[in-house]
């Protein structure tokens, strides 16, 4: 299951389950361990990492809670596998991948779409006599971005620069 991508620092939380053979609910008689393997590398971390067993008194159903901002391991720009590990489950030993997730590594996270953001909640000031519109960051300060528009026969064009 794909988590989703997610911004540096923050804490993801989903719910897995474990089964008997025949389908219904059932606990972990061992275990195992939560692992989070970056990108396709064996390096693993267990930083940051709860496991709540059955969850809310619910048998079988269990909530991992991860906090990105607990380790150097979490960084932008990679993706992420949730692994359970060396679990014992109706008496077999268990190994899963429980869930994927990234972290800025998409295109929503990207820094063009937040500076696109910004443009729109941020200051922005249009000098009257060369047309030119100045975007700034949070700051109110720093200029992100400036358009400049030409006025043409039956159009405005804006140019990024």
């Amino acid at each position: 299951m794909y988590l989703g991508d997610y911004k540096e620092g923050s804490t993801l939380y989903f719910c897995w389950s474990t089964n008997d053979k025949d389908g219904a609910s059932i606990t972990r008689s061992t275990n195992g361990t939560i692992k989070v393997y970056k990108d396709d590398g064996t390096t693993e971390s267990i930083v940051g990492i709860t496991d709540i067993e059955d969850f809310d008194s619910l048998t079988g159903i269990h909530n991992c809670k991860i906090d990105l901002d607990s380790d150097a391991f979490y960084a932008p720009g990679h993706d992420y596998s949730v692994v359970l590990a060396r679990a014992t489950i109706d008496g077999k030993s268990v190994n899963a991948v429980l869930a994927t997730f990234s972290i800025e590594n998409r295109y929503a996270g990207s820094l063009l779409f937040e500076k696109a953001a910004m443009m729109l909640v941020n200051k922005a000031i249009q000098n009257k006599v060369t047309g030119v519109i100045k975007y700034y960051d949070e700051d109110d300060e720093t200029v992100i971005l400036t358009h400049t528009p030409t006025d043409g026969v039956s159009e405005i064009t804006r140019e990024s620069r």
